[in-house]
């Protein structure tokens, strides 16, 4: 094949390969877990502003300096992100921290060891992402979560070594002790230990409705409570409209439970019994107020993590038991999906896919679609299994809704189009870089001649920050010796100059998609600028460069599949 990336598609003038120059990081030597978030305040009592912060820990034998580095933080996974990098040195000693803080004004509080200002404005009080970088390599990211009242930290388990990967579970963070709210520069307090039947020692007893005294908790069982039905999607403001249902298979109370998604979750408080009989269904909501929430009948409790619109899981658990969950696809605008009614009684009803259907019925004042706090329809043969998706978790070997990538979340970063060390059949490959946490299962990768849909029962999962490698073949000694290759496609580059396109979808959007004319080098990869990392930007001319001399791979083609790139000289 002779395909060479040459003139994007509709750039006048002259067309050719820019030339290389080298850009090192100043934080280059920094890996993966060399720095780890441990601590955030975000949500301090009153105004947030000037008083949030971020604890990072250095859990290195040596010296880290923090210089190039990147702070980064997102409202939700889709969303643009606000970013402060580090511009003069700022070195962390071994085992020690440093504390962050969003101060605008006046001198550092005594706990703040740098400010980065407005730069990342507010953190989501409930939901959001918080990651380093140096350049395109994330050394950590956490999921914020909702801390149960203002002015208290969330902290990582003290009892824990801090870890990059360990702190990727959300059930190992927690609310800081009301003693101290936080602990910003030092170590962090042990998290509460759970009790028996995964319930936190601290929820035993509840006040049943009319009763005088208290009487012990009767937390469900695996199996005793059931997701019956899911809105993700409402008309409206999604944060005030979403809402869950769920069945009792026997008399349980909430209180305690944590119910949220895959990845964080709101734990249901209150003195009273929040009680279910067997067989009573209860609706769980993001707000009571009907004038708020699109008129739906009154919560037994509330929660404050967001539903992804664009497919995932819900469960509730108590402590670290997992009670019930259930995985669900894109969401239509106003439609909840529900199990079909002769299959709520039985908590494996709402594992198969095809037990589910979209709502058809309407419910309060606009115009949605489900039937919260009544009974659920009976899904028809024509529509059952309304999009719902999941695959293997290839680290806990258990099932898990997709985390389905959004436009501008995917960026095509390099291709071989004519490999000389093996035939283009088995040599040709893509290279795409995740912006967020993506799986790639169902995402559909084409040019001028031919597609594939990228498929698997494992879930194809990337990283925020990650490569994919997307090849002919999976075989290293055939297809040139790739790394790991994450999926296949059967068709073949273009050679020849000529009109060229490589572009990702899924679900009928285009997640990224470049453009060119000129043939390929034989046994030369082109590569997109280092320096970019989004999907609009990598359509620029001159955006790509061939890979220089000297940085091979394998048995000796010219490529960084799965690293990063070089710098493009003007």
């Amino acid at each position: 094949m002779r395909l060479g990336l040459g003139c994007l598609v509709g750039w006048m003038g002259a067309c050719g390969l820019s030339a290389w120059e080298e850009e090192p990081q100043a934080c280059a030597a920094l890996l993966p877990g060399d720095v780890v978030i441990t601590e955030y305040l975000n949500d301090p009592t009153g105004a947030d502003t000037g008083r949030e912060y971020v604890e990072l820990h250095n859990p290195t034998r040596g010296t880290v300096d923090l210089l190039g580095v990147t702070l980064f933080t997102a409202r939700d996974e889709a969303a643009q992100e606000r970013v402060y990098t580090f511009t003069t040195g700022l070195p962390v000693d071994a085992g020690a921290f440093v504390v962050l803080g969003d101060v605008r004004e006046g001198a550092l509080p005594e706990h703040v060891d740098q400010t980065y200002g407005d730069a990342l404005g507010a953190l989501g009080n409930s939901a959001g992402l918080l990651g380093l970088r140096c350049g395109t390599r994330v050394l950590d990211t956490v999921v914020l979560g909702a801390p149960a009242k203002s002015g208290v930290a969330r902290t990582y388990d003290g009892r824990l070594v801090p870890d990059a990967e360990g702190n990727d579970d959300p059930s190992r963070w927690c609310d800081a002790p009301d003693a101290t709210r936080g602990s910003p520069g030092s170590a962090n307090a042990p998290c509460p230990a759970l009790a028996d039947g995964g319930v936190p020692s601290g929820v035993t007893t509840c006040l049943p409705p009319g009763a005088v005294s208290p009487r012990e908790v009767q937390p469900p069982r695996p199996g005793e409570l059931i997701i019956t039905e899911v809105m993700a999607n409402p008309r409206g403001d999604d944060t005030v409209g979403e809402w869950l249902e769920v069945r009792a298979t026997a008399p349980v109370d909430l209180n305690g439970l944590t119910v949220g998604t895959d990845t964080q979750g709101t734990r249901l408080e209150s003195e009273r019994c929040l009680s279910l009989a067997a067989g009573e269904s209860a609706l769980l909501a993001r707000r009571k107020e009907p004038e708020v929430n699109g008129g739906l009948p009154e919560p037994l409790a509330t929660f404050s993590v967001d539903l992804r619109n664009a497919g995932g899981g819900v469960a509730v658990r108590a402590g670290g038991v997992l009670i019930d969950s259930a995985l669900y696809g894109p969401a239509q605008d106003g439609v909840a999906i529900q199990v079909s009614a002769p299959l709520t009684a039985d908590a494996k009803g709402n594992d198969v896919a095809a037990s589910w259907c979209a709502a058809t019925e309407p419910y309060g004042d606009k115009g949605n679609l489900g039937t919260p706090g009544r009974g659920n329809r009976t899904c028809t043969g024509t529509d059952a299994g309304a999009a719902q998706a999941g695959c293997i978790d290839r680290t806990t070997g258990q099932p898990r809704a997709l985390r389905a990538p959004s436009v501008g979340s995917l960026v095509i970063t390099e291709f071989m189009a004519d490999p000389v060390a093996v035939p283009d059949a088995l040599g040709e490959w893509v290279e795409v870089l995740a912006l967020r946490e993506v799986d790639l299962n169902g995402v559909t990768l084409a040019n001028e001649a031919g597609s594939a849909v990228l498929e698997s029962p494992l879930c194809l999962s990337l990283k925020a920050g990650g490569f994919a490698v997307l090849a002919r073949g999976e075989d290293a000694s055939l297809n040139g010796g790739l790394p790991a290759v994450l999926g296949t496609f059967g068709f073949g580059l273009g050679n020849g100059a000529g009109a060229h396109v490589l572009k990702l979808s899924a679900q009928g959007a285009v997640l990224d998609a470049v453009a060119f004319t000129n043939a390929a080098s034989p046994g030369v990869s082109s590569q997109l600028d280092a320096r970019v990392r989004d999907a609009t930007r990598n359509d620029a001319a001159g955006a790509f460069c061939l890979t220089p001399a000297g940085v091979t791979y394998g048995v000796g083609d010219l490529g960084t599949p799965g690293r990063e790139n070089r710098t493009c000289a003007p």
